[in-house]
C-alpha cells in the first residue's frame, strides 16, 4: 500500500470542515509537528523559530524557516521564495495532498488535541510607554549601526519606488522578527525622534505578505510637518512622498499607516490647526467617476469628522481620473508635476459651514 493512499482516508462521518478548524489547525506548533515527522531543527532553536534543512527538497545549507508571526505558525523557503505558507500548506506539499485531504489529516493528527503542541502563551502586553521605550531603543540602536551598505539598500528602496531619496526622514536599517530580515524603518508620529512614539516598517527584501510591513511601539500617523502648509492625507508614507514630486513641497504630510478607526488621526491633526485639509486616500474603485459626492468608506468618515471641526475638506481626485489607485501609482504613470491649481479644481470641496 503507498504512502499516498495511507494517508488520504476520509474523516468517518466525512463531516464538514468550518472556518473554526482551519483557526484550529493553524495554532499547532509547527516545530513540534516537524519534530514528530523526523525534522530536528538545524543547530540551536527558540521556542517560537528554527531553521531546518528543508523537508521539501534536497538541501545542503538550512533555508527553511519556521517561526510564530502574529499569531499564527509559518514558514519560510529562503532559497525558493515562492514557497511558504501555514501548517496546511505544508501538509499539502509534504504529503502531495489535496486542502481537504490535508485538513483532514491534521483535524486526525493527535497535535490538533494535545494541549502542549497549543500555541504558546503571550506575555503580559507592555505599556503604551513602554511600547515606546522599545521602539526609541531599537531605533538609536539601529541608527548606531548604520553602515555605507545598510544607507545604500535604503537609497535603493527609494530608488525602487522611483522617489528622490530623503535623509532628513531619518529612515533607519533594522532587523526585525526571528528570520531578521531587513526592514526600512521611519518614526512615527514624525521624523523628529523626541517624539517617537513608534516604528512603522516595510520590509527591503522579498518577503512573504504577512511579513511585509511591521509596526513597532504604539501605532499612529505619519506627519511631515511644513509650517502653515495645508495638509494632505494618504493612506501610506510612499504616497505622502509621491505627492511632494507631484504636487511639490507645498503641504504638511500625514500618512494614516493602517490606523484602526479614522478618529484616531484627529488629535495628531489637532495641534497643527489646519484650516483646509486635502484627501487622497486609495481609489479602491479603480473608477474616473466618483459614487458620491463624499467618496466611499474612509474617505467619506474622515470628510464628515473633519468638517464637523470647523475644516474645509477637499477630495483629491487626480489618481481617480487617471485610473490608478493611489497618488504613487500616478506618479509612476505620469511622472510629471501637477499644479496646485488644477488639483483643487479637479478636486471635491466640502466646506465646514455645510457641516450641520
Amino acid at each position: 500500500m503507498s504512502n499516498d493512499h495511507v494517508m488520504r482516508p476520509r474523516t468517518p462521518d466525512n463531516m464538514p470542515i468550518s472556518p473554526q478548524n482551519i483557526a484550529q489547525l493553524r495554532q499547532i506548533n509547527l516545530i513540534d509537528y516537524l519534530g514528530s515527522l523526523g525534522h530536528t531543527p538545524a543547530g540551536q532553536y527558540k521556542p517560537q523559530h528554527a531553521l531546518y534543512h528543508s523537508p521539501l527538497r534536497r538541501d545542503r545549507n538550512p533555508s527553511f524557516s519556521v517561526s510564530f508571526v502574529d499569531g499564527a505558525w509559518l514558514w519560510f523557503d529562503f532559497a525558493r521564495p515562492d514557497y511558504h505558507g501555514d501548517i496546511i500548506d505544508f501538509v499539502q506539499d509534504y504529503f502531495h495532498l489535496e486542502f481537504k485531504e490535508a485538513v483532514e489529516h491534521l483535524l486526525r493528527s493527535s497535535h490538533a488535541r494535545s494541549p502542549e503542541h497549543a500555541t504558546p502563551v503571550a506575555p503580559p502586553p507592555l505599556t503604551e510607554r513602554e511600547r515606546a521605550l522599545h521602539a526609541r531603543t531599537l531605533y538609536h540602536r539601529a541608527k548606531a549601526e548604520m553602515t555605507p551598505d545598510k544607507e545604500q539598500e535604503l537609497r535603493a528602496y527609494f530608488e525602487m519606488y522611483r522617489l528622490p531619496y530623503y535623509a532628513h526622514l531619518g529612515a533607519v536599517w533594522l532587523p526585525l522578527g526571528e528570520l531578521n530580515l531587513p526592514y526600512i524603518a521611519f518614526s512615527i508620529p514624525s521624523p523628529n525622534v523626541h517624539f517617537m512614539q513608534g516604528l512603522v516598517c516595510r520590509v527591503l527584501r522579498d518577503a512573504p505578505s504577512a511579513f511585509r510591513r511591521r509596526f513597532r511601539g504604539n501605532r499612529s500617523p505619519w506627519i511631515l510637518r511644513r509650517r502653515d502648509a495645508p495638509i494632505l492625507i494618504t493612506e501610506s508614507i510612499t504616497d505622502c512622498l509621491s505627492s511632494d514630486v507631484l504636487f511639490g513641497p507645498v503641504f504638511t504630510l500625514c500618512a494614516l499607516n493602517g490606523l484602526p478607526k479614522p478618529e484616531a488621526v484627529w488629535p495628531f491633526l489637532q495641534r497643527l490647526r489646519p484650516k483646509i485639509i486635502y484627501l487622497a486616500l486609495d481609489n479602491d474603485r479603480l473608477g474616473p467617476e466618483p459614487t458620491n459626492t463624499k467618496g466611499p468608506g474612509l474617505q467619506q468618515e474622515l470628510v464628515g469628522l473633519f468638517i464637523s471641526k470647523g475644516i474645509h475638506t477637499m477630495e483629491v481626485r487626480v489618481h481617480h481620473q487617471a485610473g490608478v489607485k493611489d497618488l504613487h501609482r500616478l506618479w509612476l504613470k505620469t511622472p510629471r508635476r501637477i499644479s496646485t491649481y488644477h488639483l483643487s479644481r479637479s478636486g471635491i470641496h466640502h466646506s465646514a459651514q455645510s457641516a450641520s
